[in-house]
């Protein structure tokens, strides 16, 4: 939990040596505590933040980073001896003449592109407010002891002697024991940091065990399907990697849970598997790691006979997984009553629904999806309106057409050989990705799924304090100097200035708090009709503080905070930083700008009711509002946007310069369903603008900054 420093001098030498200290605990691996967001855990049927608010997480999986599966690679394609499993993509390298550097230079290269910030960004601004990521026990090793395993893989040592020899590495404790070392921690850490800034929290999966967990070779790269149940070996090794784990994250909020094992198949008994889970769970724990932990069953994550939570000793904070698929042999409709299987086979919605009330646990579907735009957006919807999370598979896939993964990946293919490879490292970039239909199928914003239910947030907190109210007029005023909030010279244009100055009660100085979702409301100026939000927007801080029209944009939503004293902190979403007067000065006509919060009275404010006032008028509803979908918002010389009209329309696009000019204007014909609109914009002018798209529903309003 994040520390309130309460200093009553601020000096110089003290913040110094306040941010010397800092540092040094970053240094140590403590630096974790820093992050805002509530810890997740199980309280009887639901997942639920600091503040006891349900949370229903909704994901998206990041399959094919740090394991490739075959058909991710390229579809249909046949692979070698009949396994299409990362092992033969590498295999099919080295028989085309590439040597192990070579392919171990190129896997660097895929890693270092393949899922990048701008990819975190994009699932955040669809409405996810999670990623799984599947993990490869293999990047857990040093380089040179990957090195063992591919040369497995290229057939120049045995299988026996690979086995062998981890097994000496695990008696001389030679696993896991270097972080700098392993590549999995660099991509945990990456995700990590780049969820974070998103708010979106991180779920950890062993998708690759060590020995393979089944027989399906694809999901685990497996040398030798099922060895991880026939040689102790691997299930000893299984459990020093998540005491790893543990000790390394146990403090660590931006992760929701761990999934220990990823869809274990064919296993001959549930009581092998139960009995491993049984070990993890205890050694999880032994380090103080109390993260929600995930469980899969037999048959690819479903069947959870024997594995009900009374049979474990250590049951708290226990999550229960579905992959639910639907196929040829094996339809599923996506019901909400819907049941089959036995009670205890979790891939119907009705079925999952008994068995988390007959054991008393949260329920997440791990993975879901690989089906039709119709069949995928109505399992996302049926499984929110009962409370139970999900998680789409998968973000990306290679395909020279639309598929049922979030984004694909144009040819060439790894597999095709060396030739394409360089333009594969380009193709997998975020930017060079291609959204497919599915993007308006699954993402939650588009389809009216709140991950919130109860009103909380990522942070653990409601909308508001106990005190506040949405829907009333406040004057907010600096305990610094008292001076109240405002907008300098009663202005009503866009970008106009936000200060503090003498309270004189005008409509510049009153404000209309406004629910806007998932625990933060907009400050709306009486006089305008405008929000308070950063300039840019920027996350630096020092960025100073304006009014804008409304804009469904991080930077326009705040969370208010009380101190306990009486006074409450402004904080915003897209940055993390406080409300502050500048300089702290108590002169009317200073300006606000946002900086970290430490506690300082410039960062404390005062709210004094004015009277109730009816809701700040809304161009469209909120379901309208997310047909339009804007991204990336920093543009060159191509405006590109996704608009999703319940029906076919006549749409008017334009742009508004920091003036209030219109600059451009078009129209367009949209038919029902998503299409994505491009306008050249090359002849405009560097800056910020509005984007006002005129629709059936209302306006719609989005800030963009063309910048070249």
């Amino acid at each position: 939990m994040p520390v309130t420093f309460r200093l009553s001098i601020l000096k110089t030498s003290i913040l110094r040596g306040l941010c010397l200290l800092l540092v040094l605990l970053a240094g140590l691996g403590f630096g974790r505590q820093a992050h805002a967001q509530s810890f997740l855990r199980a309280s009887g049927t639901k997942i639920v933040n600091a503040s006891n608010q349900e949370v229903i997480l909704n994901g998206m999986n990041l399959g094919g980073w740090a394991l490739q599966e075959g058909y991710i690679i390229k579809p249909g394609w046949p692979g070698i001896d009949g396994k299409q499993t990362q092992g033969t993509v590498k295999k099919a390298l080295y028989n085309a003449g590439m040597s192990d550097a070579e392919v171990e230079a190129f896997y660097q290269d895929y890693r270092n592109n393949f899922i990048t910030k701008p990819d975190l960004d994009y699932i955040a601004s669809k409405g996810f407010n999670c990623v799984r990521l599947p993990l490869h026990y293999d990047l857990f090793l040093t380089p040179s002891q990957r090195a063992v395993r591919n040369s497995v893989i290229r057939g120049t040592v045995t299988y026996a002697s690979y086995v062998s020899q981890l097994t000496e590495w695990y008696n001389a404790d030679q696993l896991f024991t270097d972080a700098a070392s392993m590549e999995a921690v660099r991509l945990i850490d990456n995700t990590l940091a780049w969820a974070a800034a998103n708010k979106m929290y991180v779920v950890l999966d062993l998708h690759a065990a060590p020995g393979s967990q089944g027989t399906d070779a694809n999901i685990s790269d497996s040398l030798t399907p099922l060895d991880f149940w026939n040689q102790s070996i691997y299930q000893d090794i299984t459990n020093r990697l998540w005491s790893t784990i543990a000790a390394r994250y146990k403090n660590d909020a931006r992760i929701a849970m761990y999934d220990l094992i990823n869809e274990p198949n064919n296993v001959p008994s549930n009581q092998q598997i139960h009995d491993v889970f049984q070990r993890l769970i205890n050694t999880v724990r032994a380090q103080g790691d109390n993260h929600l932990l995930l469980l899969e069953g037999n048959g690819w994550g479903n069947d959870y006979n024997y594995m009900e939570k009374r049979t474990f000793t250590n049951n708290a904070n226990l999550v229960y997984n579905s992959h639910r698929y639907s196929g040829t042999g094996y339809e599923l409709d996506n019901g909400v009553n819907s049941t089959g299987g036995g009670p205890n086979s979790l891939r119907f919605i009705g079925t999952m629904k008994q068995f988390r009330i007959d054991n008393d646990v949260p329920i997440w579907v791990g993975e879901t999806g690989e089906n039709t735009f119709t069949w995928m957006q109505d399992a996302a919807k049926n499984l929110n309106s009962v409370g139970i999370g999900w998680c789409h598979w998968t973000y990306k896939r290679f395909e020279d057409r639309n598929n049922a993964a979030f984004m694909r990946i144009n040819p060439p293919y790894v597999v095709d050989g060396p030739a394409g490879l360089s333009q594969v490292l380009t193709n997998i970039q975020f930017a060079n990705c291609v959204p497919n239909n599915t993007v308006a199928a699954v993402s939650p914003n588009q389809n009216g799924i709140v991950n919130y239910p109860d009103g909380g947030s990522y942070n653990g907190a409601g909308s508001l304090p106990s005190g506040l109210a949405v829907g009333t007029l406040y004057g907010i005023s600096s305990k610094n100097g008292g001076k109240a909030l405002e907008v300098a010279a009663n202005a009503t244009a866009n970008g106009s200035q936000v200060q503090q100055g003498t309270w004189a009660g005008t409509n510049n100085q009153q404000w209309k708090l406004v629910d806007a979702g998932g625990g933060y409301v907009r400050i709306v100026n009486l006089n305008s009709n405008k929000s308070l939000d950063i300039v840019g927007p920027s996350t630096a801080a020092g960025a100073l503080v304006h009014q804008w029209e409304w804009l469904s944009q991080d930077s326009q939503y705040w969370q208010i905070i009380s101190n306990g004293d009486g006074t409450y902190r402004i904080i915003n979403k897209l940055s993390n930083m406080a409300l502050h007067v500048q300089s702290s000065s108590t002169a009317d006509g200073a300006a606000m700008q946002q900086q970290i919060y430490i506690g300082a009275n410039n960062q404390r404010w005062l709210f004094a009711e004015q009277g109730v006032v009816q809701a700040a008028r809304v161009a469209v509803s909120p379901e309208a509002d997310a047909r339009l979908q804007l991204y990336p918002t920093t543009v060159r010389d191509q405006l590109a946007f996704d608009y999703t009209a319940a029906q076919a329309q006549q749409l008017r696009v334009e742009l508004v310069d920091a003036l209030g000019r219109t600059v451009f204007r078009a129209n367009k014909a949209v038919r029902a369903g998503s299409t994505r609109l491009r306008f050249a914009v090359v002849t405009l002018l560097p800056g910020l603008y509005s984007l006002r798209v005129h629709t059936a529903e209302g306006l719609l309003n989005r800030r963009l900054l063309i910048a070249r």
